[in-house]
């Protein structure tokens, strides 16, 4: 969060000492580290919350998945002596299909790469200082 004011010029720069320059790198590098946390940290709250709803829809989905697994053990059981399953065995495979529903929509909302921006932000950060540096 550093301002265009702040940034010294390259005049600025040649005119300083080694310890004042080494002073000007680490009082650089805290502002980079810091920014770096803020930003991995918001990064991860959102992360924290996609994974929340996932975890949501998935425990819903493999609830409802072996409700209609003992819905339609019971249409089988009730199969054997030729009694009424068609309603059971409907409403069993009404909430296989539902969880299954459930299921894919959790899984396609976890995330798949953990902080992407903060990573790409870093391996930019890694260029920007190796250009410098040569």
């Amino acid at each position: 969060m550093e301002l265009e004011s702040e940034r010294l010029e390259r005049r600025q720069l040649e005119s300083l000492s080694t310890a004042e320059l080494i002073r000007h790198a680490i009082e650089e590098a805290r502002l980079l580290a810091r920014a770096e946390v803020l930003h991995a940290k918001k990064e991860l709250q959102q992360e924290v919350k996609a994974a929340r709803t996932s975890g949501i829809l998935l425990g819903a989905g493999g609830v409802l998945g072996l409700m209609g697994l003992a819905a339609l053990l019971v249409a089988l059981g009730l199969a054997l002596p030729l009694g009424e399953t068609l309603g059971v065995l409907l409403v069993g495979a009404f909430l296989v299909l539902v969880s299954g529903g459930l299921a894919f929509a959790g899984v396609k909302r976890l995330p798949k790469k953990p902080l992407p921006h903060t990573q790409e932000r870093l391996k930019t950060d890694l260029a920007r200082t190796r250009e410098t540096l040569q």
